[in-house]
């Protein structure tokens, strides 16, 4: 009987697919309409019907059908069918998974050109596509440009279908770069824009926003298991559901089951969760998305992970990186590296634990830094600014109007014309001023708050690192002295990881200085120099270390910049303990011609400059050029065998 009941549970995975896209019979209907056409016109006509629900199919079917209607088109001479039927070809490389060809053929297709002009429905969806190829490359700020430019020609022309989709992708943009303020705020948005136009026509956009609010409930239920989210979340993800099943959209409906799926395995209701991942898993491979397929096995991973199902856990994590990787699928890999590494720990693999632990670090630095805080602020001033410079030059026109009208009266009115111009000119003038000291007073209040905003960013960032990789770093400590005592055998290994976290420790007091305030004054920096070299001498008795000089009084330095002097020093000085074999080693400071001239010199046996330039690493004096290069820092190291080594800063 065992046997016989997982018998027919396979059975109804197997025939699930079937079950939940049975229901979307518009797609067969359409489907029987091309196969019974006798013209192909009436060929072209099923096609287009079928065109409108490529959400619900296959990758090889949106190629198979749109390849169809590119041959009619060609029959037909028709250019207008041809361009559609290669947005269709293109969309359908996107779905499986060849993301870097999409750009290239969007921007190269001879049957996208004047699209702007000559079909600008069909030109808004090739953009809209593209931005959704950069999101999946990990390009946020372009994808988010390009949106936002969208979503600015749509409002200007009164397209209020591309309006919608335009403020659902920004949502989700603003969703992947951790605005979720920002993104629930412009849901909230295209939602409204739906209810004051009542209009059937957009239950398709609907049911993705939807679904993305319910996305944002569920994240912010997550972090405190509130009762008002979980209310909130059910309520917007049935809605989703129940929508998509009346207007047979497949792919918000797989989204839909996986999330409330995951939703119920945070709840406890786990037979409901798994019973919700297989139906919307089951519906997500007929569609074939590798995007939303990685989406979902995240979800799944994240869903075991809360049932303590480790293993589970770690399979379907490493299954959807390597469906990140031969798919090119850029940005989604952090999440499920830290899944990896937080799964180790709980299972008490502290060896793979700290190796994922460090590719996750590495992970989120490189994501962070594709997608920072300041390119976003940027892009979001310049739409702002784009859109007050349009209302200025509608004024503009509308002035210009305003002075044809009065110069066109007649001949009996010149005397009063003359005047009124006179007076309109004047009042012209008076107007363009203030208006100018408007916008000189905006642009300093602009540039104000992007100071104020990068502030807080800086604070912010320093606030994680100091809570995250501090403890990271601290327990890489803790975990390899445990190690040490239980295995002595790697005790080598062990020591090079204690180096590492001390390394780490040492780099991240640094940073965090660096971070405290937008600007470091040169004695504070100097400080921390002699500090450093005070260090040095307690661990390395031996040699002599010796500070002298005097520091620049009133010299205010970016924070960033100093963090390079102190990194550029700290190396050069570690170069000399480590390589030269020296006795002494000096930390000087002086003033020279107004700048600040700061050297370390060592009396060791010194190296042929020439005869290291090739060698790799050079014992770090390729990092100490890159750093002071990107901080504008003139650096010389004057080096001889036998003569000792002085490097120069000049700041």
């Amino acid at each position: 009987m065992q046997i016989r009941l997982r018998f027919y549970a396979v059975l109804l995975m197997l025939l699930l697919p079937v079950f939940v896209l049975a229901q979307f019979s518009a797609i067969e209907q359409a489907r029987h309409k091309l196969y019974a056409a006798t013209t192909d016109a009436e060929q072209l006509g099923s096609l287009e019907a079928i065109a409108k629900y490529a959400n619900a199919l296959p990758a090889d079917s949106i190629a198979h059908y749109a390849l169809l209607t590119k041959e009619l088109a060609l029959r037909l001479n028709d250019g207008k069918r041809l361009a559609q039927a290669e947005y269709s070809l293109v969309a359908g490389k996107m779905v499986k998974g060849k993301t870097d060809s999409v750009i290239l053929e969007i921007d190269g297709n001879a049957a996208f050109k004047g699209l702007g002009k000559s079909d600008r429905p069909l030109y808004y969806k090739l953009q809209l596509l593209k931005a959704n190829a950069l999101n999946r490359l990990n390009k946020r700020t372009e994808a988010l440009e390009l949106q936002l430019k969208i979503l600015d020609e749509a409002e200007k022309e009164g397209n209020i279908s591309t309006q919608l989709y335009a403020l659902n992708y920004i949502g989700a943009t603003y969703l992947n770069i951790a605005k979720p303020a920002e993104a629930r705020q412009t849901w909230l948005q295209a939602l409204s824009i739906i209810k004051e136009k009542g209009s059937a026509g957009y239950h398709e956009i609907e049911a993705y926003i939807l679904s993305n609010l319910a996305l944002y409930y569920f994240n912010n239920y997550g972090y405190g298991k509130s009762a008002t989210m979980a209310d909130s979340f059910l309520t917007h993800i049935n809605q989703t559901i129940q929508l998509a099943l009346e207007n047979e959209i497949a792919g918000v409906l797989a989204s839909a089951l996986v999330l409330r799926g995951n939703y119920y395995g945070m709840a406890g209701q786990f037979a409901n969760g798994e019973k919700d991942f297989t139906e919307g898993l089951a519906i997500r491979k007929q569609i074939g998305d590798p995007l939303y397929i990685l989406n979902d096995i995240t979800s799944l991973a994240n869903f075991y992970y809360s049932q303590r199902e480790y293993d589970k856990c770690i399979a379907n994590a490493q299954w959807g990186l390597a469906l990140a990787d031969s798919n090119g699928i850029k940005g989604e890999q952090v999440q499920l590296i830290g899944l990896i590494s937080y799964a180790h720990k709980a299972t008490g693999d502290y060896k793979r634990y700290a190796e994922t632990l460090e590719q996750y670090i590495k992970a989120t630095t490189e994501h962070n830094q594709l997608n920072a805080a300041e390119k976003i602020a940027t892009i979001q001033t310049k739409y702002e600014v784009q859109k007050k410079e349009t209302l200025i030059a509608q004024q503009q026109l509308d002035l210009f109007r305003r002075k044809i009208f009065l110069w066109g009266g007649s001949i009996a009115t010149v005397l009063l014309l003359v005047f009124l111009a006179f007076r309109f000119k004047k009042y012209q003038r008076q107007e363009r001023i203030k208006l100018a000291a408007m916008m000189e007073e905006e642009k300093r209040q602009n540039e104000a708050a992007v100071k104020e905003a990068e502030e807080k960013e800086r604070k912010r960032i320093a606030a994680e690192l100091h809570d995250n990789l501090g403890v990271q770093a601290n327990a890489i400590l803790h975990n390899s002295s445990l190690l040490q005592e239980t295995e002595p055998a790697s005790k080598a290994v062990v020591a090079d990881l204690q180096d590492t976290a001390k390394d780490m420790l040492l780099n991240l007091r640094e940073t965090l200085w660096a971070l405290k305030a937008a600007d470091a004054t040169a004695t504070d920096l100097w400080l921390r120099i002699i500090n450093f070299m005070q260090q040095m001498g307690r661990h390395y008795t031996i040699l002599r270390f010796t500070i002298g000089g005097d520091v620049p009084a009133d010299m205010l330095i970016p924070s960033g910049k100093a963090l390079n002097i102190l990194l550029v020093l700290q190396e050069a000085v570690n170069n000399a303990v480590k390589h030269a074999g020296a006795t002494t080693i000096a930390a000087n400071s002086r003033m020279e011609k107004g700048n600040w001239v700061i050297t370390v010199t060592d009396d060791g046996k010194g190296f042929d400059k020439a005869a290291v330039a090739d060698v790799k690493d050079s014992y770090g004096l390729t990092n100490m050029q890159a750093r002071a290069t990107a901080s504008a820092i003139a650096l010389a190291i004057d080096s001889g065998l036998g003569k000792g080594t002085m490097v120069t800063l000049t700041v």
